[in-house]
């Protein structure tokens, strides 16, 4: 099962950060990220430089079940 963790982050790209912000990060049932949203559920281009801090865990879906996905994203106030 894959689960959505609410996250702090700031983005590098090798130039001075951008305002600290909160998203999203998908991790997959081995721990590893396969996503990386912004504040609206907008997927961002994992390529570049990132830190991120977990605030908290929104929950977890069936990796068949992507509806479930977004109404995570919902019940955070997303959508």
């Amino acid at each position: 099962m894959n689960s959505v963790d609410k996250i702090q982050f700031s983005l590098f790209y090798g130039e001075v950060p951008e305002a600290t912000c909160y998203g999203y990060m998908e991790i997959n049932q081995d721990g590893n990220m396969i996503a990386l949203y912004n504040s609206y559920g907008e997927e961002i281009d994992l390529f570049g430089g990132h830190e991120m801090v977990k605030v908290r865990t929104l929950g977890k879906f069936d990796d068949e079940d992507r509806d479930n996905f977004y109404s995570l994203l919902e019940s955070d106030g997303v959508g």
